[in-house]
C-alpha cells in the first residue's frame, strides 16, 4: 500500500509534495498493510507524474527501484527501471504511466516499491529536487536472489543533435484535442504561445467544463480558473520552456524521420522525435506542433489550425476573480515559499 494518503485534485496536491528521501518522510510499521506480490514475477506499476517540472537545461528522470527491510535507508534501494522526463509545455499536466517491472526472486516480509521523480529542477530545491512515494510490500517464496534492471529502450542510443531539431514559431496560437480513449477521456480547446513575453494560456474544456489557465512565467504565477464554478487556483511556476523539438534544445527527444504524412491525419508533412514512450510530431515547414503521443497506447494530443501572433495582451490577462486568491497551491524554492507565507498572513497584496 502507498504511504500516508494522496489526492489527484487538483493538480500539485499537498499529499504528493514528498521531498525527504528516501520515502518523503513516511515510515512504516509492522502493522502497515502491505500488498502482498510474487518473488521473481512481472507486475505493471501504475503512477502518475502529479505536475511536470520539465528542466531543459538538465533534463530529469523517473524511476522505480526496491529495497528490502521495514524502512531502508537511500543506499538500500536498488533501481528497477528508470526513464526519461519530457516535456508536455504545460505545468500542470498530470500524466499516468504504467510500468512494467520484474520484482526480485528473493522473499522479504517487509519491503518497499518505491517511485521517484528526480526533476534536476533548481526551481523545485528546498529539501531537494526528487520527489519521493513509496509503497509497502511483501514479496512470497522464489528461487533466487537476483535483481533484474530493466531499461524502456530496448538499443539504447545515444542522443545526438539532427538538423531538423527546430522550435516553433515565438508567438502562435493553436486548437487541439487530447484522447485517452481506453479511460474515454476527451478535451480540447485552444494555446496561446508568446516566447518575447513568456506567457502562455490555456483554455481546455472538459465533459462540459470550461477551464482557462494563464501562466505568467516572469512573475512566476499560473492562474487555473473554473469558468462554470467561477473558482480559481493559483500556481507557482518553473522556469520558462521554449517549445522546441530535438535534442539540439534539450529535449530528450531522438530524431526518428523527416517529411512522413502526418500522423494527426493532416494533409501536411511532419517530422518525428521519439522520447521513450512519446511520440512528438511538428510539420515540416514551420515546425508548429501536429501531434503528442504514446507508444504504449492511442492516447495522443493533436494540434491544428495553428496561426501566427503577435496575440492581444488582454488574452493573458486572468480573469479579476483570481486576483482575490492568495494561496499558492504549488510554490518553488525559499523565496517562493516565504513569499506564500507572507501572502496567507495577508500582509500583501496582489494588485
Amino acid at each position: 500500500m502507498q504511504r500516508g494518503n494522496f489526492s489527484l485534485d487538483p493538480p500539485g496536491s499537498h499529499t504528493c509534495y514528498r521531498k525527504m528521501a528516501p520515502c518523503g518522510g513516511y515510515n512504516s510499521s509492522t502493522s502497515q498493510q502491505r500488498t502482498v506480490l510474487k518473488a521473481g514475477s512481472l507486475y505493471t506499476v501504475l503512477f502518475q507524474q502529479h505536475i511536470n517540472h520539465y528542466y531543459p537545461p538538465n533534463p530529469g528522470k523517473l524511476d522505480i527501484s526496491f529495497a528490502r527491510g521495514l524502512d531502508p535507508l537511500e543506499e538500500d534501494f536498488q533501481t528497477l527501471v528508470s526513464f526519461n522526463d519530457y516535456n508536455p509545455m504545460n505545468h500542470n499536466t498530470q500524466t499516468n504511466f504504467s510500468i512494467e517491472v520484474q520484482l526480485p526472486k528473493q522473499s522479504c516480509d517487509y519491503c518497499v516499491l518505491r517511485v521517484r521523480y528526480l526533476t534536476n529542477n533548481p526551481d523545485e530545491e528546498d529539501y531537494g529536487t526528487t520527489f519521493h512515494q513509496c509503497s509497502d510490500i511483501q514479496l512470497t517464496e522464489s528461487s533466487s536472489n537476483s535483481i533484474q534492471s530493466i531499461v524502456l529502450e530496448d538499443h539504447p542510443v545515444k542522443q545526438q543533435n539532427d538538423s531538423h531539431d527546430c522550435c516553433t514559431p515565438p508567438s502562435f496560437q493553436t486548437k487541439f484535442v487530447h484522447l485517452i480513449p481506453d479511460i474515454s477521456y476527451a478535451s480540447s480547446g485552444e494555446i496561446y504561445y508568446d516566447q518575447p513575453s513568456k506567457q502562455m494560456r490555456f483554455t481546455v474544456s472538459i465533459m462540459n467544463v470550461t477551464y482557462n489557465m494563464w501562466m505568467n512565467f516572469t512573475s512566476g504565477k499560473q492562474y487555473y480558473f473554473n469558468v462554470n464554478n467561477q473558482t480559481c487556483h493559483l500556481f507557482g511556476l518553473n522556469c520558462w520552456n521554449d517549445w522546441c523539438y530535438g535534442n539540439t534544445y534539450n529535449q530528450t527527444e531522438q530524431f526518428l524521420t523527416a517529411n512522413k504524412s502526418c500522423s494527426s491525419g493532416s494533409s501536411r508533412l511532419c517530422n518525428q522525435w521519439q522520447n521513450g514512450d512519446f511520440l512528438f510530431e511538428s510539420t515540416s515547414s514551420g515546425c508548429y506542433p501536429s501531434i503528442l503521443s504514446r507508444v504504449s497506447s492511442n492516447e495522443r494530443t493533436v494540434y491544428f489550425d495553428a496561426k501566427d501572433g503577435p496575440i492581444p495582451s488582454e488574452v493573458f490577462q486572468p480573469n479579476p476573480i483570481c486576483f482575490k486568491e492568495t494561496t499558492m497551491i504549488h510554490s518553488h524554492n525559499p523565496s517562493a515559499r516565504f513569499l506564500k507565507q507572507l501572502l496567507q498572513e495577508k500582509k500583501i497584496w496582489h494588485n
